[in-house]
């Protein structure tokens, strides 16, 4: 949901329910330079599921990331945002041919039978999106809509900490930006599961657009957990663990692979789930042939080599998340960067 024009020197944060993340761009033609980035741990209750429960400790803990950046200090008060996944719908439609508010008078009588919302309390935003099978006399529309209250929330806190949210996005198509070539080539479907701190959100592209998005159970957090746990080690100790060694069998932790191979598995099974559900409700669907991995779940060492052996007919890799920016020796961001730079990155889009 957009506020303001976006033609300003601004960043990109990520709101994270365990974390929060920005990315400081500077657009330099089709490219951007990374000036400044930073992270900090968000302690529980701050927001439940999405939900900002204690906006007071939100807003001391953003005037922390903002003045830890580095190497560059952010002056500007302007933000790109994203909204809680967990809060947010996508939804592709077909809806018949028109003028703008034609389309958008039907987008809001056909939304409410796909989506548990009350339009009236909810912003939506669309756009025309390319179609697998178009129909004569329909056009495909990508729908996304959040509640009013959780969108409202998110506005006032950031205003309170003296920004201004030039935007408010929906997670995937932040994590697009930032993945994706500027100008994608028609190539086959592919997946992009983004592994966070407390669940995996797995973003279905094809012909050029979102085709559907869904969560699973599996977390970075969970990962963590188990390796503590299991092994005895201080959370701070199995993280290091996780990606360091994580499930190279040649870095001599057969362990760790024995421990997550249930997860591994569990996981596996969501994806072949999940793509056999494409294929079966979405018309014109396309075997998905390929998957790239992001979030902080994804340095997890070795899982793009496990999990294919479970699902070889599946390339599966890393994204990478600096495909658009200019290598700067002083700083470089990981894969647990890719919503914030893909937010960061809007300007860079637009321009």
């Amino acid at each position: 949901m957009k506020i303001l024009t976006n033609k300003f020197d601004l960043f990109g944060l990520d709101i994270g329910d365990r974390s929060l993340k920005l990315a400081y761009l500077e657009p330099i033609g089709k490219k951007a330079i990374l000036k400044s980035a930073s992270s900090i741990d968000v302690p529980k209750g701050v927001f439940d599921k999405g939900a900002l429960i204690k906006p007071e400790v939100f807003c001391e803990n953003l005037t922390k990331l903002i003045a830890k950046s580095a190497p560059k200090k952010i002056s500007t008060k302007y933000v790109h945002a994203c909204l809680p996944e967990t809060h947010t719908f996508i939804k592709l439609l077909s809806i018949e041919t028109g003028t703008r508010e034609e389309i958008s008078a039907l987008i809001r009588e056909e939304l409410p039978r796909h989506v548990p919302l009350d339009i009236n309390e909810s912003y939506i935003d669309w756009n025309i999106a390319p179609s697998a099978k178009p129909n004569p006399g329909q056009v495909q529309v990508l729908v996304g809509a959040i509640p009013k209250k959780t969108s409202d929330a998110y506005t006032n806190s950031l205003k309170h900490c003296g920004l201004v949210p030039v935007s408010l996005q929906i997670e995937a198509q932040a994590i697009l930006r930032c993945l994706l070539p500027f100008e994608p080539k028609a190539e086959n479907p592919f997946v992009i599961i983004d592994i966070g701190a407390t669940r995996s959100s797995f973003i279905y592209y094809d012909y050029g657009t979102i085709q559907f998005t869904v969560s699973a159970p599996f977390s970075s957090e969970d990962i963590t957990d188990i390796i503590s746990s299991q092994l005895s080690l201080s959370k701070e100790d199995a993280e290091k663990a996780k990606i360091s060694i994580g499930l190279d069998p040649k870095k001599g932790q057969a362990s760790l692979i024995k421990i997550l191979d249930p997860m591994i598995k569990e996981l596996a099974q969501s994806i072949q789930k999940n793509n056999s559900f494409y294929l079966e409700h979405f018309p014109g669907a396309r075997p998905i042939t390929s998957l790239m991995l992001c979030g902080g779940g994804s340095l997890l060492s070795g899982l793009p080599e496990l999990l294919e052996k479970e699902i070889p007919n599946i390339k599966i890799s890393l994204g990478n998340q600096m495909q658009h920016i200019q290598e700067n020796k002083d700083i470089s961001l990981n894969l647990a960067y890719t919503t914030a730079i893909g937010l960061g990155l809007t300007n860079v889009f637009d321009s």
